[in-house]
């Protein structure tokens, strides 16, 4: 509609920007403006500098036009368009033809100054213009003109000028007569006639004038014919006939002579001019050989520059020789075109000699495109090479992993794993590749791009672009393939099947190595990129390899901590320390383990870092990476369980499981309080300064990984507890196993089970307040309730007709043990013995009971009040700790 609406406005084209704006004859140029027509089809005239030049006019947009100047003469001239929707233009400036010549002081290998040696090669200054002021209409002039643009529109193939055989008389006067009336008409008629009627008065004039001469001549040929045939003498015939006949020999004979001479001044003159010719000419006779010395020096703008200057004096020459001259260095100058496509082809070279190369074989070929074929061969190099360099450093791989196992063999103690470091010098030279060529690469097709004019143009620029991100992924494949190779994706591994490369197994530390020296220098290949005017999305499948690469640095790295955490057990010598009043106990390894996490935490803020780095975004933003990442740190911090239970044999391999424990490395209670005390502490302490150390690593979600984190340590210390209680019961099972009754006592006293349950309470008692006091009641409560729990299930199984004696026994050790017990009995337990003892009323002796509970107290005096002090301490510490 838009398109519709200009057209019925016939807004006329303005040209009003021109680039450049001077130019030899043949220069591209961009003509820019306004409603410069609406297709190719719309703009019907272009002028530029009088000469048409409509046949190279390029459409591009009703803004901008390319065209090519003609042959025009030199000096300023205008651009004049003219549209079918618009009309006739105005142009606000001019283009400026100038002609290059080659001077005295511009390269050339020859030089000869043929305006002095060769006639008619005078320098010609300025050329005439030829007018005919003769009206041929006999009829001034008029002033007023009509354009000839609009008369080359109306009048098609058709001129205004007289010599031209398509001469259109409405054009001559509509140009020169295009306000002259009907009587002017009337009065050329006239003036013509007039002017045919003088012609023909003329010729029969100069007819006259000769008449005269010829009628002359034809009286002397009649006079010469009377008198010999009025001769009376036939031998004056004879004599006339051998005078004849002497003259024409005489006539031949000097004929032959002078020829003879003339032959021999011509071929003196010939050999003459052929000497001066090469004197004078020496530079097209020589030009042939210098193209070749010129080309093997690479002289390369010598030898155009003879060659422009050959064509122009030799180009449309009639001289046979000077025509097998330019033959031959035609033939010179398609061997030197071809050389230079090979090496613009065939070799990588810099953006400067590529773009030299490219003027060149412009200037030689305008209708080629070198440029769009320097590119395709250039990626088709660069990508060749990429494969080509995996190959080469997979070969020096293979080498130093075969020595590598041969080493194995011969000393089975050294690692079996390849010490060399082919895969990050493979990873190095790639990028050095990429950094050295892929600038000129972008150059080069912006270059093309900025200066093309061709109208696949767009398609082009997206071919470069895909180019580009092929050569781009196919490098990031292949460095993901030497680092992670199960990173690579299927769809890629299926485009290219077995194109990848099989490194050799690294050792651990070198693959961490490997990816940090990765990590820095695709970074500094991207920072690189982005100064060279790369896009982001370019340089997206370096991005992505960075994130991967990162993602493994802190797997590794994670992994690498897990570790040296878990070797940490190795380190332990049991000896605590009691820390506050609440009485936390630790010993040095927490210490240990917090130096560990740290240092590993350190070791992952450059891969968790994005500050400075362009295009690269933070590891916890990704959903997929997210959860990952916090369960890898998750595991980190709880790694001390790794330590814990192979220290306690519990995660073991099984070889070292079926082996027996050697001495002071079996599980004991005291190990077990020792290890609940140092998880006790990395909860209460160590998270916190672990948690500040990963916000300044740079680690997010740092209040979720604590929160999973002190909930799983929280787990284990639970489970660690439930194995200290277990262990601790399980040493009242033999006691109680061994209640049978089969043997009383011999005084009134409880029986010597019961006084060892309480000396075995006595002595946990003790194990505790002395590894770990804060565990004392929760331990010695489960512990005691469950072995009276065990007891009372015990004496549910014996006869039911027992003896008095006997249920008197039972009853007076059960009561023995629950008031030696009662701190830690709860009352669950109370009530299961008050329970069990009261369906013994009326089968016991009570008066028994109570002399036996007497001399209970007196001779196990001691082990109760332990046991009663230590329960009132524990109440006072508790009371002054909520004081507090």
């Amino acid at each position: 509609m838009e398109e519709n609406a200009n057209f019925g406005e016939r807004l006329p084209p303005t040209v009003t920007g021109l680039s450049p704006t001077e130019g030899v004859p043949g220069t591209q140029i961009t003509i820019r403006g306004e409603n410069l027509g609406c297709d190719q089809s719309d703009v019907i005239m272009l002028f530029i500098c009088g000469i048409d030049s409509l046949w190279s006019m390029k459409w591009k947009s009703p803004s901008k036009i390319i065209a090519r100047v003609g042959a025009a003469s030199r000096g300023p001239g205008e651009v004049r368009i003219v549209t079918k929707s618009g009309g006739k233009g105005t142009s606000n400036v001019k283009f400026r033809v100038f002609i290059t010549q080659i001077g005295p002081l511009e390269e050339s290998a020859v030089w000869v100054d043929e305006t002095r040696t060769v006639p008619g090669r005078e320098a010609i200054r300025s050329v005439p213009q030829i007018q005919d002021e003769r009206d041929a209409l006999g009829l001034v002039p008029s002033q007023k003109r009509i354009d000839q643009v609009m008369l080359s529109r109306d009048f098609p193939d058709c001129s205004g000028n007289l010599r031209m055989e398509n001469f259109s008389p409405q054009w001559y006067l509509l140009e020169n007569h295009a306000d002259a009336t009907i009587e002017d008409l009337r009065t050329a008629i006239k003036n013509m006639e007039l002017a045919k009627q003088n012609d023909a008065k003329r010729s029969e004039e100069m007819h006259k004038a000769n008449l005269y001469s010829l009628i002359n001549c034809v009286d002397t040929l009649a006079n010469l014919h009377q008198a010999l045939e009025k001769g009376q003498n036939a031998d004056h015939f004879a004599a006339l006939g051998n005078i004849s006949k002497l003259i024409k020999d005489s006539k031949l004979k000097a004929e032959s002579v002078f020829a003879d001479v003339l032959k021999r001044k011509d071929d003196a003159d010939a050999t003459r001019n052929a000497l001066g010719v090469i004197v004078r000419f020496k530079f097209i006779f020589f030009l042939s050989s210098k193209i070749e010395e010129s080309m093997k020096k690479g002289e390369y703008i010598t030898i155009l520059n003879d060659y422009t200057r050959a064509k122009s004096l030799y180009a449309d020459t009639d001289v046979p020789l000077f025509r097998e001259l330019m033959t031959e260095i035609d033939a010179k100058m398609e061997v030197f075109k071809e050389e230079m496509k090979r090496k613009l082809i065939d070799t990588p070279l810099s953006y400067e000699e590529q773009s030299k190369l490219i003027k060149y074989l412009k200037i030689l070929d305008p209708e080629s495109d070198p440029t769009w074929d320097c590119i395709t061969s250039y990626y088709v190099w660069l990508e060749k090479n990429l494969w080509e360099l995996q190959e080469k450093f997979l070969e020096k791989a293979k080498i130093e992993d075969v020595e590598s196992q041969q080493r194995f063999h011969q000393n089975p103690s050294s690692s079996h794993f390849t010490k060399s470091n082919e895969l990050q010098n493979f990873v190095t030279t790639l990028v050095e590749l990429l950094l050295s060529k892929l600038p000129s690469f972008w150059k080069l097709a912006n270059t093309y791009h900025a200066s093309s004019g061709s109208p696949n143009a767009i398609q082009r620029l997206e071919d470069i672009n895909e180019m580009l991100t092929k050569l781009i992924n196919v490098s990031s494949w292949l460095v993901l393939n030497a680092l992670i190779t199960k990173a690579l994706p299927d769809s890629v591994l299926n485009q290219y099947s077995n194109q990848f490369a099989k490194w050799p197994p690294v050792s651990a530390d070198i693959s961490r190595s490997n990816l940090q020296q990765s990590l820095k220098t695709t970074r500094s290949l991207i920072a690189s990129l982005l100064e060279n005017q790369f896009n982001l999305s370019h340089i997206a499948p370096l991005v992505e390899l960075c994130m991967t690469v990162r993602l493994k640095l802190v797997s590794d790295f994670v992994e690498c901590g897990i570790e040296r955490v878990a070797l940490l057990a190795h380190r332990i010598n049991w000896k605590q320390d009691i820390l506050d009043r609440a009485q936390q106990t630790k010993t040095i390894l927490p210490d240990y383990y917090e130096n560990e996490i740290c240092e590993c935490l350190s070791r992952t803020r450059d891969a968790l870092s994005t500050t400075g780095y362009p295009g690269e975004s933070c590891l916890f933003s990704r959903d997929r990476f997210r959860d990952t990442i916090i369960d890898l740190f998750v595991h980190l911090i709880t790694s001390i369980k790794i330590c814990f239970d192979r220290l306690f044999t519990r995660q073991r391999p099984q070889a070292l499981v079926d082996e027996k424990p050697k001495k002071g490395q079996e599980i004991t209670t005291k190990k077990l309080l020792i290890a609940v005390g140092d998880i006790e502490f990395i909860i209460a302490k160590t998270l916190n300064n672990v948690g500040k150390k990963m916000q300044e690593c740079g680690v997010k979600h740092v209040d979720q990984i604590q929160e999973k984190s002190r909930a799983k340590l929280s787990a284990f210390r639970t489970k660690m507890i439930n194995d200290c209680i277990a262990m601790m019961g399980s040493a009242f099972q033999p006691l109680i196993a061994s209640a049978t009754y089969e043997y009383l006592p011999d005084d009134d006293d409880i029986s010597d089970y019961a006084k060892e349950m309480i000396l075995c309470s006595v002595l946990q008692q003790a194990e505790l307040e002395l590894y770990a006091p804060q565990l004392a009641v929760e331990c010695l409560q489960h512990t005691v309730s469950t072995a009276l729990d065990a007891l009372l299930t015990h004496f549910s199984r014996l006869n039911q007709d027992t003896s008095p004696l006997i249920v008197t026994q039972i009853v007076i050790d059960l009561t023995g043990l629950e008031e030696a017990l009662s701190s830690y009995a709860t009352l669950a337990i109370r009530v299961q013995i008050n329970s069990y003892r009261a369906g013994l009323v009326g089968r016991f002796d009570n008066l028994r009971l109570q002399q036996c509970l007497k001399t209970m107290r007196t001779t196990m005096r001691m082990a109760l009040q332990s046991l009663e002090q230590h329960a009132d301490t524990i109440d006072d510490d508790a009371n002054n700790t909520s004081a507090i």
